[in-house]
């Protein structure tokens, strides 16, 4: 997992930390992570007022074009935890996103959240949505003349 996360982590200039605040409540923040490779930990600077505790936590690595294609993410589950060189966050989990791992790894993506929403449907008793797709092909031809 490791090699995994060093691996791709270096070509995202951030990341978003989400952690807890002191009052308990889910609490977000860019920050830039650096790989501190012989303790295998993931150094954060993070913003004295964002409060954030240690505990349970996430970081999301993501980019995208301007036009929002080509897009790749990660996410590493973890610990937020703090020691005397200042907040530093320890992986338990890579959870790959869409665009990690190649072909192979954009259909485990797609696969993986075909089944996610399934279970989510099932579990509430609800049929798949139907997608009008004859009416989004006319509002994309309604912006493509201009209308």
């Amino acid at each position: 997992m490791w090699r995994e996360i060093t691996r791709h982590l270096g070509s995202y200039p951030s990341a978003v930390l989400t952690g807890y605040d002191a009052s308990g409540y889910p609490f977000s923040v860019r920050c830039r992570p650096k790989v501190d490779p012989a303790a295998r930990i993931i150094r954060v600077d993070v913003p004295a007022e964002a409060g954030l505790k240690p505990g349970p936590a996430s970081l999301l690595c993501h980019s995208h074009n301007q036009l929002l294609w080509n897009l790749r993410s990660f996410l590493l589950r973890g610990v937020f935890e703090r020691d005397a060189d200042g907040w530093h966050f320890r992986v338990t989990q890579f959870v790959p996103g869409i665009g990690i791992g190649g072909v192979v790894g954009m259909m485990q993506f797609a696969v993986a959240k075909r089944r996610a929403a399934g279970k989510y449907l099932a579990d509430r008793r609800l049929t798949r949505p139907r997608i009008p797709w004859d009416e989004l092909r006319g509002v994309k031809a309604q912006a493509k003349r201009g209308d």
